[in-house]
């Protein structure tokens, strides 16, 4: 009886994530060994084209000063001219430092993004494609690289235990390099007229202390008045607490990939176990530190007066943000 139960149990939780396979189902993947890539030139790594609709579920980078910080991977999706995912290799998963940074940390790995060597950096970030799609590489200095790429044709997108429509794109958002003064607001997603889901956010952050981490996250959704605050803090945000005092961590849902210094860190939280939905818009915004303006209470008190005090002011913040976003037609 206790079987019996037990097998029905898990039959029931394998009915929201398992896939049903279907004769149409087509693994695609490629891989270079030991190639170059000349320096300051767009180099094609892999092209796909059979007209079939697909998911790329898998790429892994490695190379001796090629594969590094400064490596830009661009991804032209369905005959693009402009790159919709355009990205420079670390912050795609999740770091704000360098190779060099790095080596003291590696190997980590979670079930999104890795990196097990120096290279051997990977993802597994599912990026849905209508009928084609081309991966280029560019770097300043060039040099010996390897690469793997796989996919599937004809494969449902599933995020988290979501089944997102046959016509979602996968688009990244970027803000490099901006100079922040305190209380500064930045826009990390803002995107009107289409449904959508996000999945991943990066943050980088550079400043001569870490009272910027004071910032509460805020979303407005759907073209709300209304704004939501998704942490009570920035490391918050990332699911750590104080700072980030316990130190670097690698984990499914959120990570802290670098801390050095005084005010220097990068994060990564994944939405796939916590969906951030619209339907219409959604603005992600964070700020750099924090007024009286973060809920104290519940419900919030409406007096900044009844708030918690002013938190330490913080200096000037160099930010660098990605935020990841499913999107599809309303």
């Amino acid at each position: 009886m206790e079987f019996h139960l037990l097998l029905l149990l898990l039959l029931v939780g394998g009915v929201f994530s398992a896939v049903p396979v279907t004769p149409d189902m087509k693994t695609f993947s490629s891989a270079i060994k030991g190639g170059s890539l000349p320096a300051n030139t767009e180099k094609t790594l892999y092209e796909h084209s059979t007209g079939q609709a697909g998911v790329i579920t898998e790429q892994w980078f490695t190379g001796g000063g090629a594969m590094n910080e400064d490596t830009r991977i661009r991804i032209y999706i369905d005959g693009e001219t402009t790159a919709s995912i355009d990205f420079m290799l670390l912050l795609a998963h999740g770091i704000g430092g360098t190779e060099a940074t790095e080596k003291g940390n590696i190997p980590w790995g979670t079930k999104r993004i890795a990196h097990a060597a120096d290279g051997g950096i990977y993802n597994t970030y599912r990026i849905p494609f209508a009928n084609s799609f081309k991966v280029t590489a560019t770097h300043p200095n060039g040099g010996a690289f390897w690469y793997i790429i796989r996919g599937v044709e004809n494969y449902p997108l599933i995020l988290g235990d979501l089944l997102l429509p046959k016509t979602t794109k996968l688009k990244l958002y970027k803000n490099v390099g901006i100079v922040l003064k305190p209380l500064d607001f930045i826009a990390l997603v803002d995107v009107n007229s289409t449904a959508g889901a996000v999945f991943q956010v990066t943050l980088s952050a550079d400043s001569p202390d870490f009272n910027y981490l004071q910032a509460c996250m805020r979303v407005a959704i759907d073209d709300s008045n209304s704004t939501m605050f998704l942490s009570s803090g920035t490391e918050d945000f990332f699911l750590s607490a104080y700072y980030f005092d316990g130190g670097l961590y690698h984990l499914d849902n959120s990570g802290l990939t670098l801390k050095e210094g005084r005010g220097q860190m990068s994060a990564y939280k994944f939405f796939e176990n916590d969906p951030l939905l619209f339907s219409k818009s959604i603005k992600l915004s964070w700020r750099c530190g924090e007024s009286s303006d973060c809920p104290s209470d519940f419900p919030p008190p409406t007096s900044r007066s009844e708030r918690l005090k002013d938190p330490p002011p913080p200096n000037n913040t160099t930010v660098t943000t990605y935020a990841w976003v499913y999107e599809w037609a309303m």
